[in-house]
């Protein structure tokens, strides 16, 4: 970890009775004007956190899902009560790390029939936010040179924004399912993590391979 000019920074210690919320705690007494969290992994941590965002106060943590959908159902299984849970939060940021490719190296790859068809729909798919007159579809490979090694040099990140509105917050607090959720977030022109990828490949920063390495299998529209 770093310690970073103007910020104020703690170190739980649970074996001193010194744990994240007892830390937050703290915290929320010195004022603060933003608070970051670095893990909710408790109820007493989540409600916490809750509370304080409640109170007008700007709060970031994460939290392991699989993705931006899977953080309301996580929040339950901890026990804090949705009827909270939308009021609280404003945005949920999922994410997932690809390797970058070379661009010393990287090779344009001919698509095969069946693939071009796929990336076909997936254009018609789009949603209204994506600008299509700048998405150029490309497929590029990983090849390897005396910079890279092998075809990748770094990594970069896949994202997936799920804003939650009134309509969300309603719905949260209805309890429904995750993948109700994950639906209405459709609906509404959420870029999903993997159609990210996509569209990263397409500009030639990774690959198809990496894409379906880190999100599972690829999933195009009928």
């Amino acid at each position: 970890e770093y310690h970073l000019s103007g910020i104020e920074q703690t170190q739980v210690d649970p074996k001193a009775g010194y744990d994240f919320a007892s830390g937050l705690r703290s915290i929320l007494r010195q004022d603060p004007d933003i608070i970051l969290v670095g893990e909710i992994r408790d109820l007493e941590t989540a409600e916490v956190a809750m509370h304080a965002a409640l109170t007008g106060h700007v709060v970031f943590s994460t939290l392991h899902t699989n993705d931006a959908a899977g953080a309301v159902p996580r929040l339950v299984d901890l026990g804090t009560k949705p009827a909270i849970i939308g009021p609280a939060i404003n945005l949920i940021v999922a994410q997932r790390l690809v390797r970058r490719l070379c661009e010393y190296c990287k090779t344009e790859t001919p698509m095969s029939p069946g693939l071009a068809e796929n990336i076909k729909k997936l254009m018609t798919k789009l949603p209204k936010r994506v600008d299509k007159t700048n998405v150029k579809p490309k497929i590029y490979s990983a090849r390897g040179c005396d910079k890279c090694h092998n075809g990748y040099r770094g990594r970069v990140g896949v994202f997936e924004l799920l804003e939650v509105d009134d309509a969300l917050e309603n719905l949260i607090a209805e309890e429904v399912t995750e993948e109700t959720i994950r639906e209405f977030a459709r609906k509404q022109g959420m870029i999903e993590m993997q159609t990210d990828g996509i569209l990263k490949v397409f500009s030639g920063v990774t690959t198809l391979d990496e894409v379906e390495r880190v999100t599972g299998p690829l999933k195009w529209p009928r």
